[in-house]
């Protein structure tokens, strides 16, 4: 290959990256497989940031396969942290704060859907964990408007969710 540490036109460095990408592709595949082509897009996106460096060095060649080699070994470490489940859990697991903000507005947007006194039972009594007696209480009713007004409201709200395809916990 010439020397490319003269400064170079842009026609001139695709034309450069050009010949190394076969150099490129049969370094990835040595390490990685069939996973060689993310390699080597990240490996030329890098030599692409970086042309100053990568024209300057005295070898070129050799710069850009260890760019190759430097981005398949990331790519391979990347993928050993990936643990592959079974199945996605169809419930939030402790600490996953983006399913419990889901879960929230979901809820949120069901207790919109139904009249304001069925809203304000199931509020009081699964969401905010009141007894029956102290939902009565808060809201001025007798227990029984309030155990009724909840299992009213949690059947509309069944119904639309079911309908929406959103699976009931068990």
């Amino acid at each position: 290959m010439p020397d490319y540490a003269i400064a170079l036109s842009r026609p001139d460095l695709d034309a450069l990256l050009r010949d190394v990408i076969p150099l490129l592709r049969r370094q990835a595949s040595r390490l990685l497989g069939e996973d060689a082509d993310d390699a080597v897009q990240t490996a030329c996106l890098k030599l692409l940031k970086a042309s100053d460096a990568w024209l300057a060095h005295p070898n070129p060649t050799a710069y850009a396969i260890r760019a190759v080699t430097t981005a398949a070994y990331d790519l391979k470490r990347r993928q050993s942290q990936d643990m592959p489940v079974d199945q996605v859990p169809d419930r939030p697991q402790a600490g996953d704060a983006l399913a419990l903000r889901e879960a929230r507005w979901e809820v949120e947007r069901l207790l919109a859907e139904v009249p304001r006194k069925q809203a304000a039972a199931i509020f009081l009594v699964d969401v905010q964990d009141y007894t029956i007696d102290d939902a009565a209480a808060v809201l001025g009713v007798h227990r029984g408007t309030v155990s009724r007004a909840r299992q009213h409201g949690l059947l509309a709200m069944r119904k639309r969710a079911l309908c929406r395809g959103v699976r009931r916990a068990s």
